[in-house]
């Protein structure tokens, strides 16, 4: 009988924001009840709870239990789990490489399964015809993967499986018609609980995934099964979604060194051309993706000018009177509050980005004068302020005049992948040539790391 009323929720399929997986530290399932009959709020939950939620009777779900059938009890779940930045789902079309391949013809439905977000476009005769993008419902069962690869373990992986395909069924139910194929990337893990596979391997020493190669298969949608493709990963670290995008930047022809930085819930890198590629993840956790606030355009922008104001120092600390309630900015989408949290996630965030591309111009032997072009991926590179950037030490100044927005590039490596032919033969050929450095091995990166701490 001491089920939460999170665990029926999730029993039922009932998605609800739990973005601590559950552990009680987040203070996002909030819910009213129509019962009497529960448990008492601890200490605990109160601590997670505002005044005004309390006197109007707001309970946490992982934390409230029912002392009878729970099926039976009236539940309102108060925060909508769809809330949030939006939905990257545009890229520039920036390549004019000379195709090498024949054009593909039909209906498919290109599809990105971020961690947080998923985006699809339907594409018809080389065209897209329908956008379409919705959040993670996974995000009821912890905001990052680490969360969710622990709770798979525990015995929910059906229910993690049950949600993404919903996801990407609900994405369908809204085109205007039926995709003939489905072309999908997502980064490993994301993958693996698509696919019912085993997850623990992920997370332990020494970080293999139970599968690394193409999927080709049958997708079961509402109206029929349709063939499936999901793009190779590289490792348990860099994915399907990686590969996508260095494919659609055309790593697999181009003889210049090119870098490539996705900022996302993790940040994942590589240097390279067609000839050697090295690869990186670095975590990057809540700083890049999933904040209420548009991070490329303002979070960016709002540390630097906080720090040309001297409300933070060079340490990232707020100087009083903001360090106890954080610094009101009005961001293009609303007033935020810039919490001394926020900061050091920024802080840390950015460091280990720093830190990773610095290692793996070192392991390429080149510097910043030989890069061709610094491609920026996701929600980061879409109208970023590169000043404020190099500012605040993101990207080193010599790279700025370098940078590439590419903005989804994981959707966009599908849709050239379902357009073109000879589509294999690239992405195995950057598969071939691809190594993965495992930044907390180099002995270089915690140094490098703290020195990038600063805001300088």
């Amino acid at each position: 009988m001491n089920e939460t009323v999170l665990e029926a929720l999730r029993r039922q399929g009932i998605t609800i924001n739990a973005l601590c997986g559950g552990r009680g530290n987040c203070g996002k399932c909030r819910i009213l009840l129509d019962e009497t009959g529960m448990n008492e709020p601890s200490y605990d939950e109160l601590t997670l709870i505002s005044e005004d939620d309390n006197s109007r009777g707001v309970r946490l779900a992982c934390f409230t239990i029912a002392e009878r059938d729970i099926d039976a009890v009236n539940v309102t779940v108060i925060d909508d789990p769809d809330a949030g930045a939006p939905i990257l789902t545009d890229s520039e079309n920036i390549f004019t490489k000379p195709e090498r391949s024949a054009k593909r013809h039909g209906t498919f439905a290109a599809i990105d399964l971020g961690t947080t977000t998923l985006a699809a476009k339907l594409i018809k005769e080389g065209e897209t015809i329908y956008t379409g993008s919705r959040h993670n419902s996974q995000a009821g069962y912890g905001a990052d993967i680490v969360s969710r690869i622990d709770i798979s373990v525990k015995g929910w992986s059906n229910e993690l499986r049950t949600c993404i395909e919903n996801d990407i069924n609900a994405l369908l139910s809204e085109f205007p018609e039926q995709p003939e194929r489905l072309i999908m990337a997502g980064n490993t893990a994301m993958i693996h609980l698509l696919m019912g596979y085993p997850v623990d391997g992920l997370v332990k020493y020494p970080f293999r995934p139970h599968y690394s190669g193409w999927h080709k298969y049958a997708f079961q949608t509402e109206n029929g099964a349709v063939p499936c493709t999901i793009l190779p990963n590289l490792s348990a670290y860099i994915g399907g979604d990686i590969i996508s995008g260095l494919y659609y930047c055309d790593f697999a022809w181009d003889n210049r060194v090119n870098l490539f930085v996705d900022l996302g819930t993790n940040g994942e890198m590589a240097i390279g051309n067609r000839d050697q590629i090295l690869t990186a993840s670095a975590a990057a956790g809540p700083a890049f993706e999933g904040t209420p606030i548009n991070v490329a355009t303002d979070v960016v922008k709002c540390i630097a000018d906080l720090k040309k104001r001297g409300i933070i120092d060079e340490s990232g600390l707020l100087k009083d009177p903001y360090f106890d309630n954080g610094y009101v900015y009005e961001s293009q989408d609303g007033c935020v509050t810039m919490t001394q949290q926020d900061i050091r996630n920024i802080q840390m965030a950015k460091s280990a980005i720093r830190a990773g591309i610095a290692i793996l111009m070192d392991r390429y032997g080149v510097n910043s004068h030989n890069i061709g072009h610094m491609y920026l991926a996701g929600g980061m590179g879409h109208g970023l302020d590169i000043e404020s950037a190099v500012s605040i030490g993101l990207f080193p100044a010599d790279l700025a005049d370098k940078v590439v927005p590419v903005g989804n590039s994981s959707l966009a490596g599908c849709i050239k992948y379902g357009n073109l032919t000879r589509d294999d033969g690239d992405i195995d050929d950057i598969l071939a040539v691809s190594q993965e450095i495992l930044l907390s091995n180099e002995e270089d990166f915690s140094p490098l790391y703290y020195e990038n701490m600063l805001f300088d």
